[in-house]
């Protein structure tokens, strides 16, 4: 039976390296296959549409394929930095921010305003959970709020690091049973989860304010 018990933790064990593993081949190849042929598109439509600028007939097709090639190259950096499990710990909670950001421009045409400041010094599993709850704030006001605007911000009060997401939607009652809103629920558990809190501020027609706030763990506990 012990035999056994260290078997499956064998297993175990070598089955998440091959799913890192996996992870990490797939980003190096859409890193060199697909992400540098979008950049090599956006490259070239910018050059022509430079030297076309009188010809407003060639002007507009190469604006269409310029928009959509840097859509699609912020959606595989956003998508590239997903499937890399160390790059939020190399690269830091403003860089994974700054290109959900970037996503979220190019994907849908919303203004996105990003107020980060210094690097948070943060363990990488509570940036994680900051960034994951961002993103689900994001995906939410792209899904349910109809904002042309949001503002996303990292910053320091009180000796707290605090995450702010907030938008000009159609906004909702926090108090209300929505089923478009159980990553709320989520959102909560995963600050707490980090000693941290998480407040919501809406109503109908006011768009919504997502504030995190968690508290740096003293070092040894």
């Amino acid at each position: 039976m012990e035999n056994a018990r260290y078997f499956e933790q064998f297993l175990t064990a070598a089955r998440g390296q091959a799913l890192l593993e996996e992870r990490q081949r797939i980003s190096r190849e859409l890193h060199d296959s697909v992400s540098q042929a979008l950049y090599g598109i956006a490259l070239g439509s910018r050059t022509a549409r430079t030297l076309l600028d009188r010809d407003l007939g060639a002007v507009e097709p190469l604006e269409y394929v310029l928009s959509l090639s840097e859509a699609g190259l912020a959606e595989m950096r956003a998508l590239i930095f997903e499937l890399r499990p160390e790059a939020l710990e190399s690269e830091g909670l403003n860089s994974a921010l700054e290109k959900q950001a970037a996503a979220l421009r190019a994907r849908h045409g919303i203004s996105v305003r990003t107020s980060l400041g210094e690097e948070p010094a943060l363990p990488p599993e509570t940036k994680e959970a900051l960034y994951r709850i961002a993103q689900e704030a994001l995906q939410n006001t792209v899904k349910h709020a109809g904002a042309a605007n949001v503002n996303l911000g990292v910053g320091r009060a009180n000796g707290s690091v605090t995450l702010d997401v907030s938008d000009d939607g159609s906004g909702f009652d926090p108090a209300g049973d929505f089923p478009g809103h159980l990553g709320l629920r989520s959102m909560r558990e995963r600050a707490e989860s980090f000693g941290g809190t998480l407040q919501i501020e809406s109503a109908p027609g006011e768009g919504t304010r997502i504030r995190v706030r968690i508290s740096p763990r003293p070092r040894g506990l």
